[in-house]
């Protein structure tokens, strides 16, 4: 079963990072971690140490899982693998990458809400928390039905980093998936999507190549991505913030699905 940790807050952001989780649920066995990490208020450098501060710790975390599992009540009657809330007090990035090493996840849905923007994506990306992180990444800008995958295949070094990811996490799912290559792809290119498509094809996946795919480093057309709902890219963990992936993600409204790898 596919395990899926879940960052939120108590805001819109979180809710829609749970509740597209859950989407992925509906078509892929998963495990769905919730996680809200309650961060200091203003007055913690007035609380002392010893048994007054586990004290007032334990009163933070107390009234964290009420406002977290009082947004997220209604989600588990559409998700009936989502787990108990885990609230931790202390920095959001230092505590969920103690998760991470303390249990293997294969996806990371972040919940955070953030300037959709080159800039900060690439901020965001470059964030300790998801260069190390080895899984998928999830950011659900928006929701959307999700009725396909559309894999941007748009470099041959990431297209196998990106096929692997996706075999695992899309093995045997109903929803079809279509490998995009821009046009003009080198043959390179072209050799690496045709064994990703023979490794999906192997994974129980229902594979189509979508070749001369006009909308990129253009952006798509308002709408078109509603024929898919999810979008699934591999990047280089040193990508710039000027570059054409950053600009093209920053211009798509829809959920993503990010792989990292070192060039």
């Amino acid at each position: 079963m596919i395990k899926t940790l879940v960052s939120i807050e108590v805001d819109l952001a979180a809710s829609r990072a749970i509740r597209f989780a859950s989407q992925l649920n509906l078509f892929i066995p998963m495990e769905i971690q919730p996680v809200y990490v309650k961060a200091a208020p203003p007055r913690e450098m007035s609380i002392g140490s010893g048994w007054a501060r586990r004290h007032w710790e334990e009163e933070i975390i107390q009234q964290g899982t009420a406002e977290i599992k009082e947004m997220i009540s209604s989600e588990w009657e559409f998700s009936p693998t989502l787990k108990e809330p885990q609230v931790v007090y202390g920095d959001r990035e230092r505590e969920l990458l103690k998760i991470m090493e303390a249990e293997s996840f294969d996806v990371f849905v972040d919940g955070e809400r953030f300037e959709w923007t080159p800039a900060n994506l690439h901020q965001k990306l470059n964030s300790k928390l998801l260069q190390q992180f080895l899984g998928i990444i999830g950011l659900p800008r928006v929701l959307r039905k999700i009725e396909g995958l559309l894999l941007l295949c748009h470099e041959a070094k990431g297209v196998p980093v990106l096929a692997q990811a996706m075999a695992r996490l899309w093995r045997g799912a109903s929803l079809p998936v279509s490998l995009a290559t821009p046009r003009g792809a080198t043959k390179d290119l072209s050799q690496e999507v045709d064994k990703a498509r023979e490794l999906l094809t192997e994974a129980g996946c229902q594979v189509s190549v979508e070749a001369d795919f006009p909308y990129y480093p253009e952006p798509p057309v308002k709408g078109f991505l509603r024929r898919y709902g999810i979008v699934g890219l591999a990047l280089e963990k040193g990508v710039g913030k000027d570059s054409h992936e950053l600009t093209w993600l920053s211009q798509v409204k829809a959920p993503l699905l990010l792989v990292l790898f070192d060039g």
